[in-house]
């Protein structure tokens, strides 16, 4: 477990990240603080005010755009504009969105897929890391989010088999319920190039 991520100075050169549903935090922290260190970062989220709003604060190192669709169909375009390139991290933070999270934990693990489908060559190529981010339930009965947790690690290492020989990595990391702001640290390390270095896993924080 990482406890305390040591960051890089300097991501400039090195680091091409793309943060899904980047409303919810952590992604406002990592995209703005990833795009100070010199990364290269895309915004996607439903709202084009979120998109405003990130952009807005590096224009030169971060691009957006709108997703629309469900969990698998919203991919369509990131493949015809990003299929092939280089990508050292996708955060993915659909499931800390209640409107995602409301379609259940099928249509995440779909949308996981979908994902990987869609950026998996650009993933390849810059030998890259998916990294998701979910709650943890604060009561010991929220079957549906113990559930979650437990499909999409399991997803993760179906997907480890089958990527992580060609240079991808598939980490989980878990935050205290309405805490998921103590992730950017640890998200931001997984997408440098040491952190691109460890295995797949499962990371809970808090």
């Amino acid at each position: 477990m990482i406890q305390t991520p040591v960051l890089p100075e300097s991501l400039a050169g090195d680091a091409t990240f793309a943060i899904l549903s980047a409303g919810q935090a952590p992604g406002p922290s990592v995209a703005k603080r990833a795009a100070k260190m010199g990364a290269e970062v895309v915004v996607l989220d439903r709202d084009p005010s979120v998109l405003a709003d990130l952009m807005s604060q590096s224009a030169e190192r971060v691009g957006g755009l709108a997703l629309s669709g469900d969990l698998v169909s919203r991919f369509e375009p990131l493949h015809r504009n990003w299929g092939t390139t280089p990508l050292h991290m996708v955060l993915n933070l659909m499931p800390l969105d209640p409107e995602d999270c409301a379609q259940g934990i099928d249509a995440q693990i779909r949308g996981l897929s979908a994902l990987v489908r869609a950026l998996g060559r650009g993933l390849v190529a810059g030998q890259g890391s998916v990294v998701t981010v979910l709650s943890r339930p604060s009561q010991p009965l929220a079957l549906a989010g113990y559930g979650m947790i437990g499909a999409v690690e399991g997803a993760n290492a179906a997907l480890d088999k089958v990527f992580g020989p060609r240079g991808l990595h598939f980490h989980l990391i878990t935050v205290p319920e309405g805490q998921a702001g103590l992730a950017a640290d640890t998200a931001l390390y997984l997408g440098s190039e040491a952190g691109r270095r460890l295995r797949s896993g499962r990371l809970d924080l808090g």
